[in-house]
């Protein structure tokens, strides 16, 4: 099975889990779990709770420096799933063509 797929149904399974435990859920490094949460993130499927309780939405948690986190923090990871992932505004822009 594909990585990134086993790390999204190990987390669906758990529904909330730290990427260590994702780790160990799909015997990968915890920074190519983070790597790969991070995936998950960008989709709109799961979202990074960190230390405090707040959320991170620059879906690459950790490095940014916007929320405060460092990445030594330990974060929590939920699946949200298909239904907030759809509710969520698309991230990217959509370009409009109109015919002559």
């Amino acid at each position: 099975m594909n990585p990134l797929f086993a790390v999204r149904d190990c987390l669906r399974e758990k529904q909330l889990a730290s990427a260590a435990e994702i780790a160990a859920c799909v015997q990968v490094s915890a920074s190519v779990a983070e790597d790969m949460l991070g995936h998950w993130v960008q989709r709109g499927l799961v979202e990074r709770i960190d230390a405090q309780g707040g959320t991170c939405s620059s879906g690459s948690c950790g490095s940014c420096g916007q929320c405060g986190t460092r990445k030594t923090t330990a974060a929590l990871y939920q699946w949200r799933g298909l239904q907030a992932a759809a509710a969520s505004p698309a991230k990217a822009p959509v370009l409009m063509l109109r015919s002559a």
